[in-house]
């Protein structure tokens, strides 16, 4: 039994390509497995969808709580016979295809597969899953389609279904990591637990906004992504900290050089201030 979380922002649900193609999807095929969709709206004014199938349910938070409080809410509210927490972005087009192989690859995966996900696509170039041990993850050759790993893989959270017996036994998503980074936690969680990833030989279209993200987004996003960014890599995935430091100090000196004055002054201010800027260097979950 699946439940399922879209999460919401500055978007109205008949403008969510991931609501509007499931919607269709659960009107054609019912897809008696799927229990229950909730849709959490982080937006500042609600708005209660009108005319979806009836396992839609909404629920609007007054404040953007990011997506690690949103999925924790849903699997809270699961029932206690759901075993697979499905998250999704607004806009992931969902396909028959992908959520039939879903659903019989998680009554035949082992018990050691802790999550199952899609290859993700944004036009030609596959962002879902990669490789997580090099900072470059878009350069090196890609993780495979239906295949399970059990190290060096990252998968982003839309498309991902979890266990739900795993998501309680590490205590939920990681709320050091509101939004950005959050998937580069839990992938790295499921494998530091011994636990697999199984990729499913179905595609999905996604657009990620964070492909360009040091030069195509606002100040306090940029911001938001340093501080996640280098709390993981302090804290988790240390075995890149140097790595990581050198590529921030060659991405600030650039940033300064085509004349971003700003972005590279943050930058620099992340490299050289110590701790995590406002993040207790202690480890969460």
């Amino acid at each position: 039994m699946f439940e399922l979380v879209i999460v919401l922002y500055k978007m109205t649900f008949s403008d969510s390509s991931t609501i509007t193609s499931l919607n269709k999807l659960l009107a054609s095929n019912n897809f008696l497995e799927i229990r229950r969709v909730l849709i959490f709206d982080n937006s500042e004014q609600a708005s209660v969808p009108q005319g979806l199938d009836k396992r839609f349910c909404y629920y609007h938070s007054p404040k953007n709580i990011g997506l690690a409080q949103a999925y924790n809410y849903a699997a809270d509210q699961s029932a206690k016979e759901s075993e697979w927490l499905l998250t999704l972005d607004q806009d992931t087009t969902l396909t028959r295809e992908y959520l039939e192989e879903l659903i019989t690859k998680a009554s035949n995966v082992p018990k050691s597969v802790a999550a199952i996900a899609p290859v993700i696509k944004d036009h030609e170039q596959q962002i879902s899953p990669v490789r997580s041990d090099t900072l470059r993850p878009l350069h090196k050759v890609l993780p495979q389609s239906n295949h399970s790993y059990s190290s060096d893989v990252m998968i982003i959270n839309s498309g991902t279904a979890l266990r739900m017996s795993f998501l309680r036994e590490i205590g939920g998503y990681n709320l050091v990591f509101p939004l950005d980074y959050l998937d580069h936690w839990m992938s790295w969680r499921i494998l530091s637990e011994k636990r697999q990833i199984n990729i499913l030989s179905s595609e999905l279209n996604h657009r990620l906004s964070v492909l360009d993200y040091a030069n195509s987004m606002n100040f306090s996003r940029y911001r938001a992504i340093l501080q996640a960014e280098k709390c993981y890599y302090s804290l988790y995935k240390t075995q890149l900290l140097a790595r990581y430091r050198r590529q921030l100090f060659l991405r600030g000196c650039k940033q300064f050089i085509t004349g971003k004055f700003n972005y590279g002054t943050i930058t620099f201010k992340f490299l050289f201030s110590g701790g995590n800027n406002g993040i207790k260097n202690t480890k969460a979950n």
